[in-house]
């Protein structure tokens, strides 16, 4: 078995390898894609991507985490950033509000003055 280290590597020298552009494959593809990967594992909606996003931020938060484990997961985190083009950090803001996943944020609705005014 491996431990959490290793698979890290393992992952990294994977991705690495695959996302890499060759003078083949690189007609008509975009930056770090393969012909033959699907365009839903690169785009931002992906359960990669999405799981990637959290795996980062609870290492980084985490109060004790082994050095060789930051040192890989930050240079996981460096090559999806570079290689893809995906947006990793902690705290991605977009008009000073923290760009969150909103699929469970709560819903707030505006409504009118007239339902709020008392009836005479």
């Amino acid at each position: 078995m491996i431990d959490c280290l290793q698979f890290i590597q393992v992952i990294y020298y994977q991705l690495k390898f695959g996302l890499q552009e060759s003078p083949a494959n690189t007609i008509g593809t975009e930056r770090g894609a393969s012909i033959f990967m699907d365009d839903s594992w690169l785009s931002k909606e992906s359960f990669f991507y999405l799981l990637c996003k959290e795996f980062f931020l609870l290492v980084q938060e985490a109060s004790v985490v082994d050095g060789s484990l930051l040192s890989w997961t930050r240079r996981l985190q460096e090559l999806l950033e570079t290689t893809l083009g995906w947006e990793l950090h902690k705290n991605n803001t977009v008009d000073g509000f923290y760009e969150d996943d909103d699929e469970f944020a709560p819903v707030v609705e505006i409504l009118d003055d007239t339902s709020f005014q008392e009836s005479p």
